[in-house]
């Protein structure tokens, strides 16, 4: 009588739902993962219009806010030209007050920080124009609604 051969069985792993592991195994680690938020300014910035929707504005209704390298910032409008170091920053917020009581129309206010000045002061230049709020003889709310930022690299 002929007897037959064991079958040797040989070892190895199963590969065959590899590819369904794999992928629950990324659903996981996609639905489990918290994404950091980026921190910084919360502005709003315009839509790019066309040059007949864009509105011209006054000179007197500018008030141009430039921060040197030292982080000095300088106030400019049609009659004022004036320094103020971090410690009269304060300052600004009332000049802009002043602007908005006077003008009581579009005020408009332009930071122009440079790209060497610290970030702090810019912080706070803007801090103090946003602060300023003041209210007309009739009860309205003045505010600035219109603010320009625009980096430098050289003091004008």
């Amino acid at each position: 009588m002929k007897l037959r051969e064991k079958k040797v069985a040989r070892a190895g792993i199963p590969t065959a739902s590899m590819g369904d592991v794999a992928f629950l195994i990324l659903i996981f680690f996609l639905t489990s993962t918290v994404f950091t938020k980026d921190k910084g300014l919360k502005m709003l910035l315009p839509e790019k219009t066309t040059e007949q929707e864009q509105v011209k504005v006054k000179p007197e209704n500018i008030v141009t806010v430039s921060i040197n390298p030292a982080g000095e910032a300088k106030v400019k409008t049609v009659d004022l030209d004036q320094l103020f170091t971090l410690g009269q920053y304060g300052e600004i917020k009332g000049i802009i007050e002043e602007r908005l009581l006077a003008r009581d129309t579009l005020l408009v206010v332009s930071v122009r920080p440079s790209k060497e000045a610290p970030y702090k002061n810019m912080i706070q230049a803007l801090d103090q124009i946003k602060l300023a709020n003041v209210t007309t003889a009739d009860g309205r709310e003045l505010r600035v609604t219109k603010i320009s930022l625009i980096p430098t690299s050289e003091e004008r």
